[in-house]
């Protein structure tokens, strides 16, 4: 099978979404399928237009971005391409990219599927011209993704009721997965502790240092907790800004908090073992379409304390596979912290039933795979 993929990013560039279709396509090429990506040139401007990356044919055309990701215009189409596919798969109709992309190969007259992300979900951003324009965007996105795709999949049950609710459409749901061997590999945590000099309790957040993560709130709610807790450490984990942050954790903690910036996929996971607890403090619905940091934390055991916003409220059960807490509040995810801290069964039950609660890439592919098909 001809699968092509689409969205505005692909390696090198790492993030949660660039990351699934990475995997998707690399699982497929495994299978004997042959799989393509069409990606703007937006952060691998050192890279070829056209090269092979693990058996993926990635193509990247000429584009022109309007400040933010999602606002990125394709400026030409790889129309050879897309007539001879049997599949085109767009991830996020919030890219521009993606939908033009398949509003061109459905004009060809080719099957198109789109995966809906956070649907209606900018009308709680902190930025005032976002929170009056972005709702008119996301729902022009939304209809020109419907019209354009023969298949709608989400990965998030909140998705599937904003579509069905608003919309009257009946989308597929597909989440994302993790890679067996997280599930089987053995524990890492004294490796972690040995490299970063970290001793217990330490909680950590997974994720790009954006201002929609919350991350300020969890120094907040560490400068809570240290005072019932002085060792508790937070461990913020991802590429991004440091400054304001680490600036902020001077004002209190700024020795309760590590930052270790970009890290392997390996050394994740061994902080991932090492912490109490995965912490995702974030404050609006439009970062949390499906984490991929929350089903990699189940797999190893380990629970989850997060802000009930976007898809979290819908996987995540209070007091069941993990803890929530309301956004923008540090001194309830300082109360959560504590909690786990203190009873340690409590963290062992909730990360047991998140645990049965994964899926694995393989799972999706092979569903994917017959939807493609059918």
């Amino acid at each position: 099978m001809k699968i092509v993929h689409v969205f505005h990013h692909y390696w090198p560039v790492v993030g949660g979404l660039e990351n699934v279709v990475k995997a998707l396509a690399e699982g497929m090429v495994k299978l004997g399928h042959e799989v393509h990506i069409v990606a703007s040139r937006y952060g691998a401007e050192g890279r070829p237009r056209e090269e092979v990356v693990n058996g993926v044919h990635v193509h990247r055309v000429r584009s022109v971005r309007l400040g933010y990701p999602d606002l990125t215009y394709p400026l030409e189409y790889p129309i050879d391409l897309l007539k001879s596919a049997d599949v085109v798969h767009g991830h996020s109709q919030n890219s521009l990219f993606t939908v033009k992309i398949i509003e061109k190969a459905k004009e060809l007259g080719v099957k198109t599927m789109v995966h809906f992300m956070a649907v209606d979900a900018l009308s709680d951003h902190p930025n005032a011209l976002v929170r009056l324009l972005g709702p008119l965007y996301g729902r022009w996105t939304v209809l020109r993704a419907i019209r354009s795709s023969d298949v709608r999949l989400v990965k998030s049950l909140r998705d599937k009721e904003m579509l069905k609710s608003r919309y009257g459409i009946d989308a597929i749901y597909v989440p994302d997965g993790v890679d067996e061997e997280l599930l089987n590999m053995p524990n890492k945590a004294e490796e972690f502790k040995a490299k970063y000099g970290i001793n217990d309790p330490f909680v950590v957040y997974i994720g790009r240092l954006h201002r929609l993560k919350g991350i300020d709130v969890l120094i907040k709610a560490i400068s809570i907790a240290t005072r019932e807790e002085p060792t508790l450490t937070a461990v913020i984990v991802g590429p991004g800004d440091q400054r304001p942050y680490r600036e902020l954790a001077r004002l209190g903690v700024g020795r309760n908090v590590v930052f270790t910036g970009f890290v392997s996929e390996e050394v994740k996971i061994s902080a991932l073992d090492a912490s109490t607890a995965l912490v995702l403090p974030s404050i609006s619905n439009y970062v949390e379409a499906f984490s991929l940091a929350i089903t990699e934390a189940w797999a190893r055991g380990k629970p989850v304390v997060a802000s009930a916003v976007g898809e979290v409220p819908y996987r995540v059960r209070h007091m069941v596979n993990g803890l929530l807490v309301p956004p923008r509040n540090p001194n309830a995810l300082a109360d959560a912290i504590l909690q786990l801290i203190r009873d340690r069964k409590l963290g062992e039950r909730l990360g047991a039933e998140g645990r049965e609660r994964v899926t694995t890439w393989g799972k999706v592919i092979d569903e994917l795979l017959k939807l493609y098909a059918s």
